[in-house]
């Protein structure tokens, strides 16, 4: 396809956010640090006072037709950049320039109203975009057959499951007049079936009626399926604009960073968890691995403020290709509540090939079949298994056979 119409213009954005003390609102804060904090205290607080540059000179044009992925490490833009665009806030610098209708997914359930039924809220989108009401009418039967909510659509949306919030929400937006969609890691709450069915509707109105893509993702398989271009950012600046794999390389080899300690912002985007337990610092005793050692251990620290019973932690391991490779769980444990806490984990790596590997960490309380996730870090620690129990005459070739060395066949000789 010829890309010659510039649908989305970016040069030279800046944003920048203030964190700690905000001028104007600061009464009780200032009350609280001059009267209740002990000094060190106070000096901590003050040290938390300062400016973070989340996009920085930002330039980029992004043409009609297009479907492109904007990945990156938490932290490094992508959701700021997708804010920006749908007016939600706007830069400090810089100036963009937008042609045509946007719809943004930001959000699970972004421009619902709780009270509001599924059909409701159908308007209320359509009616937002501009579209007529006889426009909507011709299209409502599509979005609920697509959205899979037909037995809940005349049910108030604050009733809805966040899998049925994202199936509704998509199917909204990919069956109403926009030309340009922002979709924010939304794809994350549905099923899998689901998720493949939103690849190939958005790739649909992508190829069929020249609609434009931005697609904010981990995942890096459905960012091969989707995309056609792949912008990564780092620490709020873009690193790399052009084809999908060498954008993929360059994100991976940077979330492969191989280290003995972790830590995290307390302040990060927690969309997709109760944000009960707040990770803190990951410790990796031996992040490197090999036949005598195979055994990753770590120490957690974690804060929370309250205390909940029947906790795993569950790990899920990505290979260099990001592609998932299986998932641990941990033994049951509980948390006091009581502030800063601390656990030690271990992960058997015996089976895993030679090589670099990621893992999400996520802190659960399952519940019969379901399960309520209160912490979740993607890409949170990496290690390498650097030798392996291996008697095969040759190399073992991940790419055809995989990264999972599964334990030795039985073989009884018949005579």
């Amino acid at each position: 396809m010829t890309q010659t119409e510039t649908v989305l213009r970016l040069k030279g954005i800046e944003k920048t956010y203030q964190l700690g003390k905000i001028d104007g609102i600061t009464t009780i804060q200032e009350w609280w640090k001059n009267m209740v904090l002990p000094k060190s205290r106070k000096e901590f607080c003050k040290l938390e006072t300062r400016r973070f540059r989340a996009l920085h000179d930002v330039t980029c044009d992004i043409h009609k037709g297009e479907r492109v992925a904007v990945i990156g490490r938490n932290g490094a833009g992508k959701s700021t950049l997708l804010k920006l665009l749908s007016r939600v806030t706007s830069p400090d610098k810089g100036t963009i320039y937008i042609k045509g209708k946007i719809s943004s997914m930001l959000e699970v359930g972004t421009g619902f109203h709780r009270e509001l039924t599924g059909r409701e809220n159908i308007y209320l989108n359509g009616a937002i975009l501009g579209m007529k009401r006889e426009e909507i009418d011709k299209k409502i039967e599509d979005i609920i057959e697509f959205s899979e909510c037909r037995e809940f659509i005349d049910t108030p949306v604050k009733r809805y499951s966040s899998g049925m919030y994202v199936k509704l929400a998509f199917s909204v937006i990919a069956h109403l007049n926009a030309d340009i969609f922002l979709m924010d890691e939304v794809l994350a709450v549905g099923d899998m079936i689901f998720q493949k069915k939103c690849l190939a509707k958005m790739r649909e109105i992508s190829e069929n009626q020249s609609k434009t893509i931005l697609y904010v993702s981990h995942n890096m398989e459905t960012v091969r399926e989707l995309c056609d271009r792949c912008i990564v950012l780092d620490e709020g600046s873009v690193i790399y604009d052009g084809e999908v794999e060498p954008g993929i390389r360059i994100y991976m080899k940077d979330i492969l960073e191989i280290k003995h300690t972790y830590r995290f912002q307390v302040n990060r985007n927690q969309r997709f968890s109760t944000q009960k337990l707040r990770i803190t610092e990951i410790n990796l005793e031996n992040p490197y691995l090999n036949r005598e050692d195979h055994e990753l251990r770590m120490r957690i620290c974690f804060a929370g403020r309250q205390s909940i019973t029947g906790l795993h932690i569950r790990f899920t391991v990505y290979d260099e290709e990001d592609r998932v490779v299986g998932t641990s769980l941990s033994e049951r444990f509980c948390a006091e509540g009581t502030g800063s806490e601390e656990v030690q984990v271990s992960f058997s790596a015996e089976e895993l090939a030679v090589g670099d590997y990621s893992a999400d960490i996520a802190i659960v309380e399952p519940h019969g079949d379901s399960q309520t996730r209160h912490e979740w870090i993607q890409r949170a620690v990496a290690f390498r298994v650097e030798d392996c129990k291996m008697d095969y005459a040759v190399n073992w070739n991940r790419r055809k056979w995989g990264a999972v060395k599964f334990r030795r066949m039985r073989v009884r000789i018949m005579r």
